[in-house]
């Protein structure tokens, strides 16, 4: 039997175990510092390190829930800094970026820094510390998460 046989036999017999998505707002777009525009909109990345892309995923825990922060380079998608806390303050996706630019293995003038329209990425002490490491921003438009670029594909039954 095949596993769409399978999952067909148990979902007539009523033994599947639906999967509830729980969505966890990990993004405040509502505020009032600047937005960068979309520099990848168009852009062919023909490189690793051309441009990186970064987000914020929620994670539930025993002790309740938490938040990772992730630079992954577009072209190669490693995870090229990351950073693991309980909130999701600013310190925590700088922290992100800096282990980023560590691990960059290419002199590269400046490296597209992409990322949603979160608060934590737009707020001036974030902009400007990615500035001076030479990363120039660009945030998606409305409605467009990052994810996407990524293009991280999933399988649920």
């Amino acid at each position: 039997m095949g596993r769409d046989a399978l999952f067909n036999l148990l979902r007539n017999r009523g033994l599947l175990i639906r999967k509830t998505k729980q969505f966890h707002i990990t993004t405040d777009s509502k505020h009032s510092f600047r937005k960068s525009p979309n520099l990848l909109e168009n852009l062919d990345i023909q490189h690793a390190e051309q441009a990186f892309v970064s987000d914020i995923t929620y994670i539930k825990t025993d002790q309740g829930h938490a938040y990772l922060a992730l630079v992954t380079d577009a072209y190669s998608k490693k995870i090229m800094g990351w950073s693991f806390d309980d909130n999701m303050k600013v310190s925590m996706v700088k922290q992100a970026l800096k282990m980023a630019h560590k691990n960059c293995r290419f002199n590269h003038k400046s490296i597209i820094h992409h990322s949603d329209r979160g608060k934590q990425y737009c707020c001036p002490d974030y902009t400007e510390f990615a500035n001076k490491l030479g990363f120039v921003m660009s945030t998606t438009q409305k409605s467009i998460h990052t994810k996407m670029l990524l293009q991280k594909e999933s399988m649920e039954y």
